[in-house]
């Protein structure tokens, strides 16, 4: 109840800029895995990270995934993550106080992100990326581990082509 209690009633506000730049080392990624400056076609370059590149695993990510999108700007990345947040802080605060992590997802119901899906669905077909917008979001807000008072971060918020 402690850790509830120091959470306390009123939602925290993020900036994701200044929430992956504080949290980097804690494993915050929304804008190098899911920003909208990531560049969206496959590239050439081993170093460039791109979302079409995740569906066939090009470096440098390191394993290929079945769906990879961005968001369509920061200003609907930021409005609708601290909207959720907003709405759902009971659900996502008590989550933080017992398990010190929060995931869930939600439709938006209107675009947030572009990206690629995987047409071979995990084997079923050679992979294949076919571009599609989204309207879904997941979120994982997490807690600095061993932090008192407890320090809340989101560790990552994506576009996803499933719930």
């Amino acid at each position: 109840m402690r850790r509830y209690d120091q959470l306390g009633e009123s939602p925290p506000k993020f900036e994701f800029a200044q929430n992956d730049n504080t949290f980097k080392s804690k494993g915050a990624h929304t804008l190098l895995h899911h920003g909208p400056d990531v560049p969206m076609r496959r590239s050439p370059d081993p170093e460039t990270l791109t979302i079409e590149g995740r569906i066939f695993g090009d470096p440098p990510w390191g394993h290929s995934e079945s769906r990879s999108y961005r968001w369509t700007d920061h200003s609907t990345m930021n409005r609708e993550v601290n909207r959720y947040v907003r709405e759902n802080w009971e659900a996502i605060r008590s989550d933080l106080a017992l398990t010190g992590r929060h995931k869930d997802g939600f439709d938006a119901h209107h675009r947030v992100g572009e990206g690629f899906y995987n047409k071979g669905m995990h084997g079923a077909g050679p992979r294949e990326a076919v571009y599609g917008v989204t309207s879904l979001v997941i979120v994982r807000i997490k807690l600095v581990a061993g932090s008192d008072p407890p320090q809340v971060f989101v560790d990552s918020a994506y576009p996803s082509g499933l719930l």
